[in-house]
């Protein structure tokens, strides 16, 4: 604490006033410095409660699990050849070794184009032209005045038709004047294009088509590349549909849809009924093909093609194309299914079909032991861990010549309760191999921890899993508590809100509270009963001072009443 100081007191006394008074205060402030002394140590206390406190709940963690039946079920499962299949269990299933025979896995279907020699390559070649503009009547007039309507064929053909404002869409009465006459009797056509009139919608509208029965490709491509009349030409629209289960999907394809294009088409579709379209380069001559394969597996989900573009014939590819169901033998009854994932034949058992082979491959359920045994050695190890903390925390120290911060706690008897606990018996099996933890391999330290003997756990865990989960568990219907709810139950209560490990942080903080309080109100003391001193100190350095000057005065007279009585 600070005492504060004069500088000039004790100057006019010549006495070492300022140190007496530091003095005199440093001896009144050792009931405050211990008092302080008294705090921190309680601080470090209030600090080892919250780390005595978390390696209890770490036990009580480790308790917990092995108080839990779920842990005494747990199985594992392997598959002799995983290449073939492999399996995941649920806990509880029953032990033991089945032969599955794969005969078949589930395949996707799937459909491949015929090659290209680029992915832009066009899907659907237009060989035909129809007028959007109708006429009321086939004996309608199609232009407004002379001209001409120029129709490319194929790479190089052209036809040339001369039209008239006389010249009507059809008329069999005035054929001069008949576009789809002049058209198909053209002396350039000879048979390359056929023209008709078709009535749609009250209207009539002029087509104009290859000739050739079946004919696609570019050798077949009609366009317009002149047009003099009144009417405007479009290439129709092409349909892509497929079915897929119950659901389908039908594309209105323009003309000139490249192999790139068509399959965002079908990928982005609202409809698409679960398909996914993509193009594949295999290395061949014309390498670019286009593959449309279900997403799922099984015969359920097979594509089926309800009508193919012109320019891209699409057909099952290969064998590897064919939607398959899975089969698989068990027990001499074949079984089938969509996938590849098989929850329903074998109990609790999930089977992942990888490939199909003619030899039975076992699958074997077992106890997980080795979660079993992992679990008591992390119950050992928290034991462990929580008894040395307190035990170090209670000791005598040689060096300090004092005991742990906790040895006046009533923590100090934790070790001795846990370790009466880890040795108690529990006859909850009636074959009573595992009774207590000296069956599972424990073994006591000097250092006053336990360890486990591992091969002593293992042969206990497989040789007699419901006497050690016996052990653990006990059996509620006679009353038996097992080992893990013991230490659960005793920990919860430890180390509750109201427990023992609070009820010592309470008390501890209400001690610091309390030496706080009186630490302020003896400084407090302290701090006016100095600041008396202070004036006092000042009054007696003035006053000494005035005496010292006063007797300074009188030997100055005294002298010189000395000196004139020597003269005379």
């Amino acid at each position: 604490m600070a005492t504060g100081s004069i500088s000039s007191l004790g100057v006019g006394s010549g006495l070492e006033l300022q140190s007496m008074l530091e003095q005199l205060r440093a001896v009144d402030e050792q009931v405050i410095t211990r008092k302080e002394s008294e705090v921190t140590s309680l601080e470090s206390q209030l600090n080892e409660f919250t780390v005595v406190n978390n390696k209890l709940l770490a036990m009580k963690s480790a308790a917990l699990d092995l108080s839990l039946s779920s842990t005494f079920i747990s199985r594992t499962v392997s598959s002799s050849s995983e290449s073939v299949l492999t399996a995941t269990v649920a806990d509880g299933t029953a032990v033991q070794s089945t032969p599955v025979t794969v005969d078949r896995i589930a395949t996707k279907s799937t459909f491949m184009s015929a090659g290209a020699s680029s992915e832009d390559a066009i899907v659907y070649v237009p060989t035909s032209q129809e007028s959007t503009t109708g006429v009321a009547s086939q004996a309608s007039t199609i232009a407004s005045g002379a001209g001409t309507l120029v129709i490319a064929y194929g790479a190089t053909a052209t036809i040339e038709v001369n039209v008239t404002a006389a010249t009507k869409l059809e008329d069999a009465g005035d054929q001069a004047n008949s576009l789809v006459h002049l058209i198909n009797n053209d002396i350039e056509n000879a048979g390359k294009v056929t023209a008709s009139s078709f009535l749609q919608d009250g209207n009539y509208y002029l087509r104009i088509e290859t000739a050739t029965a079946g004919g696609t490709g570019e050798a077949n491509r009609v366009k317009i590349t002149t047009n003099n009349t009144d009417m405007a030409f479009v290439a129709p629209d092409k349909t892509f549909a497929i079915n897929v289960g119950d659901e389908s999907m039908v594309l209105n394809i323009a003309a000139d849809t490249t192999m790139a294009e068509l399959v965002d088409l079908i990928n982005d579709d609202a409809d698409n009924p679960g398909v996914t379209a993509s193009v594949i380069n295999d290395g061949t001559a014309s390498p670019y093909k286009l593959v449309l394969k279900a997403n799922a597996t099984g015969e359920e989900q097979e594509i089926t093609m309800l009508a193919q573009l012109p320019d891209l014939a699409m057909a099952v590819a290969g064998e590897v194309g064919s939607a398959l169901n899975a089969q698989v033998t068990i027990d001499g009854v074949s079984y089938q299914r969509q996938t590849n994932t098989i929850s329903d034949v074998l109990s609790g058992i999930t089977l992942t079909l990888k490939a199909a082979d003619p030899d039975p491959v076992s699958v074997s359920v077992a106890n997980n032991d080795a979660a079993i045994k992992e679990m008591v050695l992390d119950f050992v190890a928290a034991y462990n861990e929580a008894v040395q903390e307190v035990s170090k925390n209670t000791a005598y120290n040689e060096e300090t010549k004092d005991f742990g911060i906790l040895a006046r706690t009533t923590l100090r008897d934790l070790p001795y309760a846990l370790q009466n606990m880890m040795t108690s018996t529990v006859k909850a099996d009636s074959a009573g191999w595992v009774t207590t933890m000296f069956d599972l391999g424990l073994e006591f330290n000097r250092d006053g921890t336990i360890s486990i003997d591992e091969t002593i756990l293992s042969s206990a865990i497989s040789g007699a899993p419901d006497s050690v989960s016996a052990f653990f568990l006990g059996d509620e219907d006679a009353g038996i508590i097992g080992l893990a709810d013991k230490v659960n139950d005793y920990l919860r209560e430890v180390t509750s809100g109201s427990g023992q490990v609070e009820a010592e942080k309470t008390a501890a903080q209400t001690r610091i509270d309390d030496l706080q309080l009186r630490i302020e109100n003896e400084t407090e003391r302290l701090d006016k009963r100095y600041e008396i001193l202070s004036r006092q100190f000042i009054e007696l350095d003035r006053y000494m001072s005035q005496m010292k000057s006063m007797g300074s005065y009188l030997t100055g007279q005294f002298d010189s009443l000395g000196s004139m009585l020597s003269n005379k």
